[in-house]
């Protein structure tokens, strides 16, 4: 019982800092795989009072990933049984071209200001219509979301080392007296620090694997994929080997340094 509770809170402060860890990531994959989401479904709308060339518009500004242009004949043909074919004719001459913007990422409140105020510097457009209104509300709604989710677990993340370092120096405490035995015997760093290390990288596995299994099976979960699929986003994928071996890393990192500042604690080594 004595060495499950030893193991548990390395365990346990491991597991809840690795998960912490990888949620923040899995929150910006998704606030990054929404901000594609919006950026797709986005578009800026134009008028100009000539034909405007679309691939010198989209050299003008880096942003603008395609120029596409508004069919006036399907606005027009709404009105076809009220106005004769010579005024649609006229009508359809004298109104101006408009076009639709796709751009290649979310522009920010001041990007899409920006934008707008360039374009109207360009030739021949009259008007621009960003709709940053309704759209930087869910921008910057995503944005807090992402500052929420990083400040707390911040706070997460300090408190789980804390509690590793405590543990970490409660196992030096507890093999202190085979240690200074071993001391005397002239035996090396690595020889008395062994067990602490052994133990510090048993626990690092198992935490790791508690970890990747969570996020693993997360995006399994039919309620999950569900709820984001509603808001047209993909669950973001955990790979096992590639997401699993990093958060491995990270806790091999953590704990060795942990058991390292903690033995550096320990009197007569």
């Amino acid at each position: 019982m004595r060495l499950f509770k030893n193991h548990f809170s390395v365990v346990f402060s491991l597991f809840v800092l690795l998960c912490s860890l990888q949620f923040v990531v899995f929150i910006n994959k998704i606030i990054k795989e929404y901000e594609n989401y919006l950026a797709d479904d986005y578009s800026v709308v134009i008028s100009a009072s000539a034909a405007i060339d679309k691939d010198e518009l989209i050299n003008y500004r880096q942003i603008i990933k395609s120029v596409e242009e508004i069919d006036i004949d399907n606005v027009l043909s709404r009105f076809k049984d009220d106005i004769t074919i010579q005024h649609m004719e006229s009508l359809k001459e004298s109104m101006p071209k408009f076009y639709t913007l796709k751009l290649n990422r979310f522009p920010s409140a001041s990007i899409a200001n920006s934008l707008k105020n360039d374009l109207l510097q360009y030739q021949s457009i009259t008007k621009v219509e960003i709709f940053a209104k309704t759209y930087n509300k869910i921008y910057h709604m995503l944005k807090l979301l992402n500052f929420i989710v990083s400040v707390f677990v911040v706070f997460v993340v300090i408190i789980s080392l804390l509690l590793i370092v405590k543990q970490m120096r409660i196992w030096t405490y507890e093999h202190q007296e085979r240690m200074f035995v071993m001391n005397l015997f002239g035996a090396s760093y690595w020889r008395k620090s062994a067990a602490l290390y052994k133990m510090a990288v048993t626990d690092s596995l198992l935490a790791s694997f508690g970890a990747a299994a969570v996020f693993y099976i997360f995006d399994k979960i039919p309620s999950a994929v569900n709820a984001l699929s509603e808001l047209n986003i993909n669950i973001p994928h955990f790979n096992i080997f590639m997401d699993g071996s990093i958060l491995l890393g990270i806790a091999l990192v953590i704990s060795i340094i942990s058991t390292t500042l903690a033995m550096m604690k320990v009197k007569q080594v």
